[in-house]
């Protein structure tokens, strides 16, 4: 049998980096950030929209009214951060703050800040009920000296940090809190002033940082645009240089306010336009390549889940096609001197294409065997199904997962000669990885082609070596901020086993050392997400090439013995191994579809290189020729996860009196049967059982035939 494994490889061209920069004598650099939406005029609630926030989830939204109401409006967005799905949930007076300005949070939700612009001051509110502007209760607040126009305000995420600009001089008011997230414990002798910013905004509006503090973000109605600056030192404002300046006045005609959220992806601005006195939000994406806080995916655990998953499947496949043979080539071993070493006896018959390629290769005879003298070219056929399930803890950079394994192994074999046999076997299988509570789906679905042989250099000593190739075919869902990302990838597997048993007998046990060596190569193609939602694309990801090399190494020992059980055969063992995992760390690159000159790189190492596993099996064979075979096996990785094993396989070995063969037939609609053909005094006893597999209501037929031949 020769077997032809192609692959190909894409060359994935890399583009040049070119940046462009336009210089103007009356501006900043200008770049371009995408508009996504603005929201419907807000008169009928607002006659003065000045501040703006969200919720972590962005399942709600806040802001703020200025124009003699002195209320904070909070909104519930059925859809995270889509202002569309906005609706009321209260309107909720703050007589305390005077021309209301920006509002910020505690990062658990149960205080508010808001900036009083007519009485100078911070405003500090309790909520009895975490993210719920309308149980607020007035608690504190911070007078600021020396700046007439306060309008911005941010905290550092630890409260210990608070930042306010003002519109009278341009600089940004550092104070340290003695007291973490209370204003009142403002160090206003020890503050920190940043450089003049009047050059970039003559009317500052709020300030923003992203997630490590070492870009700040200053919009205002002067321009009507947000400036980014650098800290060189994080969250320092003496240290602020400016980067870029993002204009949105195609939209924006007079900003009061505005607010990044989710992760640096999403600007969201507040607007009363004076020509047209309307009180609108308007909503900004913001591409990678024209930055602002791009998250980067690494930070992502779903992501970073997903590429381990692709590190674990390429093992995880090894380990499924690879034991079921293994099992085989032990039973052979326990079995050697029988003239029979069938297992199962299956008829196929498809009219699909694929399973009926299957199916041909593997032609089952049904004959009788009559005699013990069989022939070197007689092959012997077997099957085993498999069911995996399994879980892997998650950690401080990846989500946790949950694993579900399903497949069906098919075999032949036969002997070379007393001591040598040679055969093959084709995998169908399924593997199902669901991540961080279903935010992300890898659904896989396998076709392995191996081939095997063992030697059995006497009794006591046996080798077994396997080749194979396998094929990978996954569909990809990632759910991010409510947008279903989905994409379809395949992978190609080259892999091989060896696996060296030393069988000693002791009393009425044998014990069996064995040492098993598992290499493979494993690589899947660039594939790219696409979202469920039109053109929306912003957090969608393209994979690149993925080139996985494992390497794993088994020692253990399995201990088993027979025993007669009325006129069956019981034939039970016990396995102890430890694995090690010596896979080399791979790579993985990404990048944003809306960004792909910018690649994210992320190295795979080897987190479980230690592994352990125990398991119990038995062989239970009957006079009559029926044949019970069970594996159960339990993994657990060091300290990170673990994975419950079953392998299971039954048939019928035919004798001289009666014949059972299972029968799998169909095209989408695929029927199972079982055959009965009994001898009793002369007369063919027939039986026909029938089953559709796919039928709700669960019909089943059944047919009887009697025959004598005369």
């Amino acid at each position: 049998m020769n077997l032809l494994v192609c692959y190909y490889k894409l060359n994935v061209m890399k583009f040049l980096k070119i940046t462009i920069l336009f210089f103007f004598l009356s501006s900043n650099v200008l770049a371009s950030i995408t508009f996504k939406q603005s929201s419907e005029s807000l008169n009928s609630v607002t006659l003065g929209i000045r501040g703006i926030n969200f919720n972590p989830d962005g399942t709600k939204m806040y802001i703020t009214d200025s124009a003699g109401t002195e209320t904070v409006i909070q909104y519930l967005l059925t859809k995270p951060y889509d202002i569309s799905t906005a609706t009321i949930v209260s309107t909720t007076p703050i007589t305390e703050a005077g021309l209301p300005h920006a509002i910020e949070f505690k990062s658990d939700g149960t205080m508010m800040y808001v900036m009083d612009n007519q009485n100078k001051r911070v405003e500090q509110f309790t909520l009895s009920e975490a993210w719920n502007s309308a149980t607020l209760s007035h608690d504190n607040f911070f007078a600021v000296t020396n700046e007439t126009q306060i309008r911005g305000l941010a905290f550092k995420p630890d409260g210990t940090i608070m930042y306010v600009i003002g519109a009278q001089k341009e600089i940004i008011y550092q104070y340290p809190l003695t007291t973490p997230w209370d204003v009142s414990s403002a160090d206003d002798e020890t503050r920190v002033l940043s450089p003049d910013l009047t050059s970039d905004e003559n009317d500052p509006r709020n300030i923003q940082f992203n997630s490590d503090g070492t870009i700040m973000y200053i919009g205002g109605s002067g321009g009507d645009e947000i400036n980014k600056y650098t800290l060189s030192s994080a969250y320092d404002v003496s240290t602020a240089e400016l980067s870029d300046t993002y204009s949105v006045s195609s939209k924006s005609g007079r900003m009061r306010g505005f607010v990044v959220v989710d992760n640096g992806s999403k600007i969201f601005i507040t607007d009363d336009i004076d020509s047209d006195p309307e009180n609108i939000i308007h909503e900004y994406g913001v591409n990678c390549s024209e930055t602002i806080t791009c998250s980067d995916p690494k930070n992502d655990k779903v992501v970073v889940g997903i590429a381990e998953s692709q590190v674990e499947l390429s093992k995880r496949a090894i380990k499924h096609v690879t034991l079921p043979v293994i099992h085989r080539m032990g039973w052979l071993r326990r079995h050697n001197q029988k003239d029979n070493l069938t297992n199962q006896n299956i008829k196929f018959n498809f009219s699909n294409e694929m399973m009926a390629s299957v199916a041909n290769v593997i032609k089952v005879s049904n004959k009788k065997i009559t005699n013990s003298n069989k022939k070197n070219n007689d092959w012997f056929y077997w099957s085993e199904g498999q069911i995996s399930i399994g879980e892997i803890d998650g950690s401080i950079s990846s989500s946790a997962k949950e694993i579900d394994t399903q497949g069906i192994t098919i075999g032949a074999d036969k002997k070379i000669s007393e001591n040598k046999i040679f055969g093959y076997a084709i995998q169908l299988g399924k593997d199902n990885v669901d991540l961080d509570s279903s935010n992300a789906l890898l659904n896989t679905h396998n076709y392995s082609l191996s081939l095997y042989g063992t030697l059995m250099d006497n009794e006591k000593t046996s080798s077994e070596g396997l080749i194979g190739v396998n094929v990978l075919d996954t569909e990809h869902i990632r759910i991010k901020n409510s947008n279903k990302l989905t994409a379809q990838k395949s992978g190609n597997q080259i892999f091989g086993s060896i696996n060296l048993t030393k069988r000693l007998k002791k009393n009425r046990f044998n014990y069996n050392p064995n040492l098993k060596i598992d290499l493979g190569y494993t690589e899947f193609e660039s594939y790219r997400e696409k979202s469920t939602l039109s053109n929306d694309d912003s957090d969608a990801l393209i994979f690149d090439r993925h080139e996985i090399i494992t390497g794993l190494a088994n020692i253990g020992m399995i201990i088993d013995n027979t025993f007669q059980f009325k006129n069956s055969t019981i034939k039970h063992n016990g396995r102890l191994d430890y694995i090690a995992d010596f896979s080399p760390s791979s790579e993985l690159k990404f990048s944003y579809v809306t960004d792909q000159s910018t690649d994210h790189n992320y190295v795979l190492g080897n987190v479980a290189t230690h592994n352990y596993r125990i398991g119990y099996g038995f062989d239970f064979s009957t006079p009559t020729g029926w044949s019970i075979i069970v594996n159960y096996e339990k993994e657990s990785t060091n300290g990170s996860g673990h994975s419950d094993d079953l392998y299971f396989a039954a048939g019928y070995v035919p004798n001289s009196k009666t014949e059972y063969a299972l029968n799998l037939q169909g095209s989408d609609t695929i029927t199972a049967g079982i055959n009965i053909v009994k001898n009793i005094k002369n007369f063919d006893f027939k039986i026909d059982l029938e089953n559709n597999l796919f039928d709700a209501n669960n019909n089943k037929n059944a047919k009887i035939f009697l025959s004598k031949i005369f």
